[in-house]
Formats: structure tokens, sequence, C-alpha cells
């Protein structure tokens, strides 16, 4: 060994060192993108739904023993007890309280029974933020519906907003037989893809790749609506096109709204109609056979 070779060796541990520093601080940017950045203040204060509106307000608790307030809206005019029951998982932005008029929307267009809950560490719900504990969210939030005799009998949907979108596909992926529809609105592969779309970082390990939606969709073969805005600045629309490819469901939609930005794309018009012909189709139809020969993949609106 030359004089020369112990410093090429440290020269290149020492570029190696810094290199997963960098990696460390340009992933955890992602995270605080996605987890903070984008998560108002407010987003643990509880902000109460408006009076006049049905509503059980509840609280569980997950297999942790954390106390989660989950609320149940249903629409009661003309609403039939087997109106289907939609689980809806939000985004980081928020609480529940901020959602109320798209919830409201929600209920009047789509005469539905509505559940949504709060992540612990938002709005009334204990405990801090984190990926497994979303996930054991998620699972209580199952649980409550599937021990309900009122719910139960209905047929449940899961509809999810950006990283509620994660949860949701998790949920289906080790769900696949208690589940039927899932509808997942402007969601990410895996955390670590935001940073494909501006580094050219192909290589990184697994261990970078949280919130693994692009590997359990694989799981999910229910039937599915995607549902994605051209206009998304937070979150590029490919990512979206990229995993309905990788869905297997042999019944899969997909609704494209030009207009539709990350968090606004509720506001476009023909959004509730989608939803609404989706949830329609599925409780219409006697087989995944029968959506499949009776309607078109893909709605752009």
């Amino acid at each position: 060994m030359t004089d020369s070779e112990p410093e090429k060796s440290w020269m290149l541990w020492n570029f190696v060192e810094r290199s997963l520093i960098v990696s460390f601080h340009l992933f955890g940017g992602i995270i605080l993108l996605l987890l903070i950045a984008e998560k108002p203040s407010s987003s643990h204060l509880y902000v109460p739904m408006p009076t006049g509106i049905p509503r059980d307000d509840i609280f569980i608790r997950n297999k942790d023993g954390v106390c989660l307030n989950l609320i149940l809206v249903s629409y009661t005019k003309d609403n039939s007890p087997y109106s289907p029951t939609v689980i809806y998982f939000h985004g980081n932005a928020g609480n529940i309280g901020h959602r109320l008029l798209n919830v409201l929307l929600m209920l009047v267009n789509l005469k539905i029974h509505l559940l949504l809950m709060d992540y612990q560490g938002f709005g009334k719900s204990e405990g801090e933020v984190s990926e497994e504990g979303l996930y054991l969210d998620s699972e209580g939030m199952l649980d409550y519906v599937m021990t309900r005799p009122d719910l139960a009998k209905t047929k449940v949907f899961l509809f999810s907003h950006s990283l509620g979108g994660a949860v949701a596909i998790h949920l289906a992926s080790e769900n696949s037989h208690g589940i039927s529809p899932i509808m997942v609105e402007n969601i990410i592969p895996h955390m670590a893809s935001t940073l494909f779309s501006f580094f050219p970082m192909q290589y990184l390990p697994l261990w970078y790749y949280k919130f693994l939606s692009y590997r359990k969709v694989s799981q999910c073969r229910m039937l599915s609506l995607f549902i994605y805005g051209l206009s998304n600045q937070l979150i590029p629309p490919v990512m979206m096109k990229q995993l309905y490819k990788l869905s297997p469901s042999q019944t899969k939609r997909l609704a494209i709204f030009p207009d539709g930005t990350h968090n606004d794309i509720w506001q476009c018009q023909g959004y509730f109609t989608a939803l609404e012909q989706f949830i329609k189709e599925v409780i219409k139809s006697h087989s995944p056979e029968e959506m499949t020969k009776t309607s078109s993949n893909v709605t752009i609106i």
C-alpha cells in the first residue's frame, strides 16, 4: 500500500459520509414539506361542526391505546339505511373542522354516511403524528365501522386525499377482502418520489421510501377510482398516473381535472359528478366484469 492509498480511502469515506448527510437532509425536507409545511398551526385546534348537521361525535382507541376523534355525518333527506358509507382520510393540511364545506357538498351530492377521523396529533385526537401511527388509526377506524351494525351492512368505500391516500392504500392492501372500492386523490407513489421530479436520485435505498403506496397498491385489487388535477403544483400529476398504471385492479377508473390543484380540486366543475358516477356504478353492478363492460376507464373533466 502506497502512502497515497490511505489518503484516498479516507477521502472516499469522507465523500460517502457527506453524501449520506446531504441525503438525510434532502429526505428530511420532503418529510417537512408533506407532514409539516403544509400543515397549518391550527391543525391541532378543534374546529366544531356547525349546528343543524346531524352527526355523531365519536371517540375510539387504536391498538396502541391512543384516543382518536371521529365524526359521522349522514345525509338524512331521502336517505335509506343502505346508503353507502364513505370513510374519509384527509391530508395533513388541517383537521376535520377545516373540511366543513367539502363535507357538506359530499353529503348533498352523494347522499352518503361520511365518517371522518382526526389522525393522532390532529384536532381533539391524542398522540403525535407518525407513519405507523397513521396506519393504526386507519385500522381502528375500519374496525369501528365493521362493528357498528348500521354501517357494517352498507357498502363501504374508502376516500382519500394527499397523505391520506397513502393511509387508505395501506389499509386496503391489508384488508383486501373486507373493503370494496377505494377512491384516491392527488397522492404520491412514495414519500421520496417528490425528490425524483427535481433530482436524479433513482438509486436511493429502500429505507428512504416512506408511505410505500407504489408497492402496496399491487395488493389492491378492489374497484378503484384515481382522481388528480393537472394543475397540481405540489405533486406532479404524472405520479398519480404512474400509480394508476401500477394498480392491478381489473376495474379501475381515472378522473382527470385540467384545472384541478392539489387542495382545491374538489371545487372543479364535475368533481362530485365523477364521484357519484363511480359510487352508483359500484352499487348497481353485480360483478366487476359488468362494470368493465359498461363504463369508460378515463374521464377528463
